[in-house]
């Protein structure tokens, strides 16, 4: 009786092992030491389709799909390799969740008329901004933590954003720039530097503009 006890608790710590490889190897997660994260992105055909992706993601990578959501898993960074590491140009309702964008020109670049969610993405040591908004396009940022990039985040040319629950601070020439024709609603922001010039119009916080 005692050896077979001691095989079936064998039986129950293999099967407890197995399952737990088998979320480990999730097929559904992208892992970026054996996947390209650019090459699973250009493959999305499906609007609305969910890519969560784990490990270091070299860039650049081009979203041009509407509806797609990228979400980090555990550790999980964009690395820009010394280009623009995550575009998003004209795409609507694209969400980007849990994870770092860095060693890029740019981190996060939302242009031509996009439309973006940022939640819990952490853009750090870029050359340049560490999000850069331009071009009548629109973005919620939420629980954004933006750090020793040049520019922490940068809003330009009749840009409509929303930032809440986040902090910009340590960027080396300033933390936040707003310009031309840019809006802003603001609650909830740690932020150290910032510029604007008297066409931005800013709801909420402590920012002043021109400034």
């Amino acid at each position: 009786m005692k050896r077979r006890t001691c095989w079936s608790a064998g039986l129950i710590v293999t099967s407890v092992l197995a399952r737990a490889a088998a979320v480990y190897a999730d097929p559904a997660v992208v892992d970026c030491s054996k996947k390209s994260l650019a090459d699973a992105v250009r493959e999305a055909s499906d609007k609305n389709s969910t890519i969560s992706f784990t490990g270091i993601c070299i860039g650049p990578v081009v979203v041009t799909s509407d509806g797609l959501t990228l979400k980090g898993v555990g550790t999980a960074i964009i690395d820009g390799a010394g280009a623009d590491a995550l575009t998003l140009a004209g795409t609507s309702r694209v969400s980007l969740i849990d994870f770092e964008v860095t060693n890029g020109l740019n981190g996060v670049v939302i242009r031509d008329g996009g439309n973006v969610t940022l939640t819990g993405v952490n853009p750090h040591d870029n050359a340049r901004a560490g999000v850069l908004i331009q071009t009548a396009s629109s973005a919620a940022l939420t629980n954004v933590i933006a750090t020793n990039n040049v520019i922490g985040v940068s809003v330009d040319d009749g840009v409509s954003v929303a930032i809440g629950s986040s902090t910009f601070t340590g960027n080396v020439a300033r933390d936040l720039q707003l310009t031309f024709g840019s809006r802003v609603s603001i609650q909830s922001l740690v932020v150290g530097t910032y510029a604007c010039d008297a066409t931005v119009l800013v709801r909420g916080g402590s920012i002043t503009c021109p400034h």
